[in-house]
């Protein structure tokens, strides 16, 4: 017997069709007895299905308006897609393969007893329609559509974009109290084994009596709890999701939650954006250098500024010298002091613009850094050329695309500046010694987080700092493996 073919038994079709759909908890089953007690089922994927569609025009009329025994026909699915189905579109098949495929495209498969042949409904949603648009991941090409705050819709929107056997969406419930469904989505034929593992053991673990959203879920898996730089990366766009599933990632969805996080990410993952691989190469790797020159200037301009006109002064050429004393004529704060305050009220405006709403909170950020800087400059409390320094630092935090790692490189700044006021160059030095051996120590679920630069991997190199034409890279996976 072909097992890809269907069968008179009714079991043994379901059996079959299931095992293309390995731990997919979104393949319902709908089983009917119709009329002389003929057994029915009918098996679609939640999410992708117009089910008021399915409830009128396939079991309404299979439970209310069927009156004959359809058993005594040659073939019963024939009689019926003829006499009582009234979608508009619709097969028959026999095919197990093919009629798969046409479950992941949202339609719907009526299989009746003693009838090798399914009949297959066009049930699709048709695109459901743009629940949401990005808040955070704005973007000029691709997709303008976002998550929401529905995990079966947010699963749907995977479905439709990745029409694979290997698909999985396994269901998990997580918060004692709340009891929050989640689900892991990944390709079972690209992601690391090991990788896996470890992702579902620790989802395994977790032990909570409330978990609200993805970014809380995070916080009780992995072991780098307490490290700065993020471990994971939030996702609000299906293409974004897409790609990295197809890259050997796993997607997290909370129920509640309109965005998912990507495990496991490195370290060089946060500074790509999706647009590099629409873009022309060279402009995409110009884009690329520009993020990677941006976290070197947030680090280090605000402390070797204050290094050399504290420490190292003859550093400095004279013209430059008698620009920077110029300015600094009657200022009562001491260089670290006045950098440190302007960077910290910096940083209270980006964070009181975000508790704000969009409009109000970006109008306020931008009149009031205006404003306070005048203000502190014709108040002779801090230099141009340190509002100047500061200024560039904070227009750089701009390159970075992800927010998490963006705030975790502004927080060693300041470190590195206090490392800057107590042992100068030689500080410096030393802060950026550690952030890098750091980043080489961490691992992600047994990912090194600096990969592909430590430990080196030349075939992952292709698409790093900068990234070769997309023949060359798009051979998946690319980091995990």
């Amino acid at each position: 017997m072909n097992k890809n073919q269907l069968t008179v038994n009714l079991e043994d079709n379901i059996n079959i069709i299931n095992s293309y759909f390995p731990n997919n908890a979104y393949l319902k089953t709908r089983e009917l007895t119709l009329y002389g007690n003929l057994e029915c089922v009918i098996m679609y994927i939640d999410g992708l299905t117009d089910k008021d569609s399915m409830e009128k025009h396939i079991i309404f009329p299979l439970l209310f308006k069927l009156d004959t025994k359809v058993y005594k026909e040659d073939s019963p699915a024939y009689y019926i897609s003829k006499r009582y189905i009234s979608i508009n579109s619709m097969e028959l098949l026999s095919d197990a393969y093919k009629i798969s495929e046409k479950l992941k495209r949202g339609q719907s498969l009526i299989l009746i007893e003693n009838d090798e042949k399914g009949i297959v409904c066009d049930t699709n949603k048709n695109n459901f329609k743009k629940n949401a648009d990005p808040k955070i991941e704005e973007n000029l090409k691709g997709g303008k559509s976002a998550f929401v705050e529905n995990v079966k819709i947010n699963t749907s929107m995977i479905q439709e974009k990745i029409v694979n056997d290997n698909l999985i969406i396994e269901q998990y419930i997580f918060g004692k109290q709340n009891k929050t469904e989640s689900v892991l989505i990944y390709l079972d034929n690209i992601i690391d084994s090991n990788v896996l593992s470890k992702i579902k053991k620790e989802l395994n673990k977790v032990d909570s009596d409330y978990i609200p959203d993805t970014g809380y879920l995070m916080k009780y898996i992995g072991k780098n709890k307490y490290c700065i730089f993020p471990q994971y990366k939030t996702v609000e766009k299906p293409d974004k999701a897409v790609s990295d599933i197809i890259q050997g990632k796993a997607v997290v969805f909370v129920n509640g939650c309109a965005y998912g996080v990507i495990i496991p990410t490195t370290f060089i993952e946060f500074f790509q954006s999706f647009e590099d691989y629409s873009n022309n190469i060279i402009l995409a790797n110009f884009d690329r250098c520009l993020r990677f020159m941006a976290v070197f200037i947030i680090l280090l301009t605000s402390p070797l500024y204050l290094t050399l006109i504290s420490y190292n002064i003859e550093l400095i050429p004279r013209a430059l010298i008698n620009i920077i004393a110029d300015s600094r004529k009657d200022i009562p704060l001491p260089p670290f002091l006045e950098i440190f305050v302007m960077e910290l009220i910096i940083e209270f405006l980006r964070e009181g613009g975000l508790r704000l709403p969009s409009k109000v909170g970006q109008t306020m950020s931008i009149i009031g850094g205006i404003i306070l800087g005048q203000a502190a400059i014709e108040s002779r409390l801090v230099s141009p050329a340190t509002l100047v320094i500061i200024s560039i630092s904070v227009i750089c935090t701009f390159l970075i695309p992800i927010y998490e790692m963006s705030l975790a490189i502004r927080l060693y700044k300041f470190i590195m500046l206090i490392l800057a006021q107590i042992l100068g160059l030689f500080g410096i030095i030393i802060g950026l010694y550690f952030i890098i051996a750091y980043l080489i120590s961490l691992e992600n679920y047994g990912v090194p987080y600096f990969l592909p630069l430590a430990p080196m991997k030349h075939r992952l190199l292709k698409d790093s700092i900068i990234r070769k034409p997309l023949k060359d890279i798009n051979k998946m996976p690319k980091s995990i493996n």
